[in-house]
């Protein structure tokens, strides 16, 4: 890609792309970093499910017999 212009528009050019990727990048991050909370979200829940299950069962087992 052929870039023309006074040295001042390619400047201005470079700095725009740079903002750009800038942007998109900090934008990956903040979709990783939402990723993250929201694995950990689903990991709590998973566990508050299995100990709930878990007493349960126990409770179950131990009216059963």
């Amino acid at each position: 890609m052929e870039i023309t212009g006074t040295s001042s528009q390619i400047q201005d050019y470079i700095h725009q792309e740079a903002k750009v990727q800038e942007t998109e990048a900090n934008y990956q991050v903040k979709l990783l970093k939402m990723q993250q909370e929201s694995d950990a979200v689903v990991g709590e829940l998973l566990e508050d499910t299995l100990e709930i299950s878990q007493d349960a069962m126990n409770k179950y087992m131990s009216e059963k017999v």
